[in-house]
């Protein structure tokens, strides 16, 4: 069977995406094509793309990446915001789990939860 190589998000702004994605994970690049760059995060199987498109519909994606949090969700809600995110909303109906829809500065949407249980 196949094995997910990458996870691509389109964005207005590719390489500026990329970039910001790329210090807030501590990635690497791991190619360039013209309207396409990847990044390889440490202890991620598969890549993660940016690509670039026209025009982006308002609203929930339809593909979003899910952040775990180290340790103390709050704390690295803080990080995102002082690097540029935006917060969307919290969801904390849970007493133990709970998590935070962020945009980043390029429109992309995505999700930093509590540190899951194993």
């Amino acid at each position: 069977m196949a094995n997910i190589g990458m996870i691509t998000l389109d964005t207005l702004d590719e390489q500026s995406a990329a970039a910001w994605w790329r210090l807030v994970l501590r990635g690497e690049y791991a190619g360039q094509y013209p309207g396409f760059t990847m990044l390889s995060i440490p202890g991620f199987p598969a890549r993660i793309g940016f690509q670039q498109v026209d025009e982006v519909t308002e609203g929930k994606n339809r593909v979003h990446l899910d952040l775990e949090a180290k340790a103390d969700r709050a704390k690295e809600v803080d990080e995102l915001l002082a690097a540029g995110a935006t917060l969307v909303e919290e969801h904390t109906d849970a007493p133990d789990f709970g998590w935070s829809v962020l945009r980043d500065p390029f429109g992309i949407v995505f999700c930093l939860s509590d540190p899951h249980g194993d």
